[in-house]
């Protein structure tokens, strides 16, 4: 996993120093946003027979959250534009599920980074791009020997963007789109209001969701199932 959070790091930094190489040679304009989540999760996973429900409430995060770092960074011209977002997350839900196995424990880690095109129309803006996600599930029933998978796949996806100014100082940016390709499906949305100062830097609060349904038979032997929705509130400071 910590090769994966390097790689993936690298990739949305090389976006992002694309994207002020561009800004510079041809007027583009760059913003870069590290945020905070508190995601409430809700869903399935599974590794061979032992599987459990995650349910953790938007209010128990903090209490469950082990390490995190998210980004996200955006630019473009009248015409065109790049998006990337990078997220984080290691969790450790403190309860446990009775299971095959006697109870589980579960932790993991997921990498979530996706860097799309958008084409800027009239009143909706078209986005076409990939993200990739990478899963380190661990479960710990208390009769077996801990079960311990990691596995990760790119999706492609295309959504719509809508940006409108409110008064002088608001900007609000709602984004969603739907993907498939390494998982049976993929679903995101989000949407954030950008509380803009005289420097153009901003204070961005909004609110994100991202669904995953994956499975793969075979992970080091083991079937993996994800099937899980990441939602909550976001709050950032963006750098113009």
């Amino acid at each position: 996993m910590e090769r994966v959070q390097w790689i993936g790091t690298l990739l949305v930094v090389a976006a992002a120093a694309s994207g002020q190489a561009i800004a510079q040679d041809s007027g583009w304009n760059w913003q870069f946003t590290p945020y905070l989540w508190g995601a409430g999760i809700d869903g399935d996973v599974a590794l061979g027979p032992i599987g459990r429900d995650v349910d953790v409430e938007f209010s128990e995060i903090v209490d469950v959250l082990a390490g995190a770092a998210l980004f996200r960074a955006e630019g473009g011209n009248d015409d065109h534009g790049i998006v990337t977002d990078f997220v984080w997350l290691r969790l450790e839900p403190e309860d446990e599920i009775a299971t095959v196995g006697g109870v589980a424990a579960a932790e993991f880690d997921t990498v979530m980074a996706d860097v799309g095109y958008v084409r800027k129309l009239d009143r909706i803006d078209l986005e076409l791009g990939a993200r990739y996600w990478d899963f380190e599930l661990e479960l710990d029933p208390a009769l077996l020997p801990e079960i311990v998978r990691d596995d990760s796949w790119v999706d492609g996806y295309v959504g719509i963007r809508l940006v409108r100014e409110i008064g002088s100082s608001w900007l609000w940016q709602t984004r969603l789109n739907v993907g498939a390709g390494g998982s049976d499906s993929t679903f995101g949305a989000e949407t954030h209001f950008a509380r803009q100062f005289d420097n153009d830097n901003a204070l961005v609060i909004g609110f994100k969701a991202l669904d995953v349904d994956y499975s793969n038979d075979s992970v080091g032997g083991t079937p993996f199932v994800i099937d899980t929705m990441f939602l909550g509130g976001t709050i950032g400071f963006m750098f113009d």
